[in-house]
């Protein structure tokens, strides 16, 4: 005390606000600092922030692109090593599958002429234009990731003896991947056809291959069961796939356009307006709601 008393007043203010610090210290109440301190702490802390956050995000794409030619080049040097497993198809049976073998033990090859994922249950919102086509079809390769090799062809022939299939990229029925219908059906006005033949051509350029295996998976699917009823083959829509539904849209927007005409009958417009669907099950039920 005799040394306080015995300090000057220079010094008192000098000490003053460390005196103040260590007491709100002690009674947990907040310093009052001035704008400037406050503005100037928080820059810095969203300074460092900024620079920590680039560095983690740039280190993680680096790393993402060393392990994705990592995993490339381990696939490339893997033939004869490793037990082959082809999966013909990638729908719901192929794609659970393909998510959960180990690459790292096995070398996987996916063998299928849709290098997508459909999600089936949506396709009688996307025939009716509740849901566009893009929404409901994911790229194969961006969910079974690198490490599994895919390839888009049709398997024409298996060789159960030699364990060899032959695949093909040619095949009468084309696989829509959301584009328009009419550019893969409808022949071209101008001469030539050339929207067709693009098509055509472009796939006569894939040579007929065969491929070896040692585990082979059929996960094709399978058809649509019309129960032999009379005229469901030759006069009724499926829907099964993609081009199904784009096809069922354009067949209902037709018949509304059509219905529209001001000099069509009223009976022809009660028919043009009339929808038949045939089947009871979870698609033809959420069919006949979305289309009601």
């Amino acid at each position: 005390m005799n040394k306080l008393r015995n300090l000057s007043l220079k010094q008192l203010k000098e000490i003053k606000p460390i005196i103040i610090r260590n007491l709100a210290w002690f009674n947990r109440q907040p310093v009052k600092q001035s704008f400037g301190i406050k503005l100037k702490r928080r820059l810095k802390n969203l300074l460092i922030i900024t620079f920590v956050g680039t560095g983690i995000y740039y280190g993680y794409r680096n790393y993402r692109d060393y392990k994705w030619f990592k995993d490339m080049n381990d696939l490339d040097n893997s033939s004869g090593i490793k037990q082959r497993i082809v999966i013909l198809g990638t729908g719901w049976g192929a794609v659970p599958f393909l998510k959960h073998i180990d690459s790292h033990k096995y070398e996987v090859v996916c063998v299928s002429p849709r290098n997508y994922f459909l999600m089936t249950p949506l396709l009688p919102s996307v025939s009716v234009g509740t849901v566009e086509t893009r929404t409901v079809i994911e790229a194969i390769r961006s969910l079974v990731g690198p490490r599994i090799k895919y390839i888009e062809a049709h398997c024409v022939d298996v060789d159960p003896k030699m364990k060899i299939i032959t695949c093909s990229s040619e095949d009468s029925s084309p696989v829509s991947r959301g584009d328009d219908i009419k550019g893969i059906f409808v022949q071209s006005k101008r001469e030539g056809g050339a929207s067709s033949r693009i098509i055509k051509d472009s796939a006569r350029t894939r040579p007929q291959f065969d491929m070896k295996y040692d585990i082979l998976i059929v996960a094709v699917g399978a058809e649509n069961n019309t129960f032999n009823i009379p005229g469901v083959q030759e006069h009724s829509h499926f829907l099964k796939e993609i081009l199904d539904a784009r096809r069922i849209r354009s067949a209902i927007s037709d018949a509304f356009e059509s219905a529209m005409i001001p000099s069509q009958t009223e009976e022809e417009r009660k028919r043009l307006l009339h929808f038949i669907v045939v089947g009871g099950g979870p698609t033809g039920v959420e069919f006949a709601a979305e289309v009601s």
